[in-house]
């Protein structure tokens, strides 16, 4: 277990449960006052979390639960912290995901509830009932589920082609995007058309007895292109030109540093346009957009 150290702390503490059934001191989880198994806790990477190592008093590690950060995918969702439990002795592992902070007391009691160590042993049985109906294992799937449905609800994630995120991208004649192997994406350019009318101008004419009239405007048709992006399926993903003001500085400097930088290479020399358009494609991909 990362950064796993013996619970050594210059301080020691009691908690109890209302039934006064499950108690842990600074090494001992008891039950009904009845030592069942030694415990020690690590400091994780996250606040108010630890790891922690179960093990018996002959000195056999029964159970590991090590905190694990889920990074969130976009900025706008917030990553969250799950827990891996490994049973040692029969090479098993169960991801739960809880809501409380007090995870010793938390795995005291589930230690308490499913019977997990009886005779200073891990119980297997107890261990299988446990992976089958602990509602901390679907609460993780639904927690990750929930960060899929709003990609595929803002960024059309289910849509997208699925390969290897982290690999370079390459840009095949400014038009063809892949990534791992897989075409992910087109540029297209569209011509649109905007028809505007000169104002209207009154005009007098001494030869019609200086009575003013109007003079119909000539229609002033304009037109311009508009770089897009499109998914596989040819969904428009984005509706911004390619210049990278749109894009959010901090978002832009993360994208010059990881998936762009490593993609440089892959592209070969390329013109400044072409770069533009990978920077502009990177930060999608990193975005989930694409």
């Amino acid at each position: 277990m990362k950064n796993f150290f013996a619970a050594l702390l210059s301080f020691f503490f009691i908690i109890n449960l209302a039934a006064q059934d499950v108690r842990l001191n600074d090494s001992v989880i008891f039950i009904n006052n009845n030592p069942i198994a030694l415990y020690s806790k690590g400091l994780s990477n996250s606040p108010q979390r630890y790891n922690m190592e179960v093990y018996s008093f002959t000195d056999y590690v029964l159970i590991k639960a090590e905190v694990i950060k889920f990074n969130a995918p976009v900025a706008e969702l917030r990553p969250f912290y799950y827990y891996e439990l490994t049973f040692p002795p029969i090479a098993d592992t169960f991801a739960i995901y809880i809501e409380e902070e007090a995870f010793p007391l938390v795995l005291g009691k589930i230690i308490r509830d499913y019977n997990l160590i009886s005779n200073d042993q891990l119980n297997k049985k107890a261990v299988a009932y446990f992976k089958s109906s602990y509602y901390g294992g679907p609460a993780l799937l639904a927690k990750i589920k929930s960060f899929e449905d709003y990609l595929n609800e803002t960024r059309y994630f289910n849509e997208q082609a699925l390969r290897d995120r982290t690999k370079p991208v390459i840009i095949i004649n400014d038009k063809v995007i892949m990534q791992d192997g897989v075409k992910i994406g087109l540029i297209t350019e569209v011509q649109n058309y905007n028809v505007t009318n000169r104002p209207v101008s009154v005009y007098t004419d001494k030869s019609n007895y200086g009575i003013p009239f109007k003079v119909v405007p000539d229609q002033v048709i304009t037109s311009s292109k508009e770089r897009q992006i499109l998914l596989p399926n040819e969904r428009k993903i984005d509706k911004y030109g390619i210049t990278s003001q749109w894009m959010p500085l901090q978002q832009k400097n993360k994208t010059e540093k990881n998936l762009y930088k490593i993609s440089v290479p892959a592209n070969g020399k390329i013109s400044s346009y072409t770069d533009d358009l990978l920077k502009w494609v990177c930060f999608l991909i990193e975005n989930y957009s694409l």
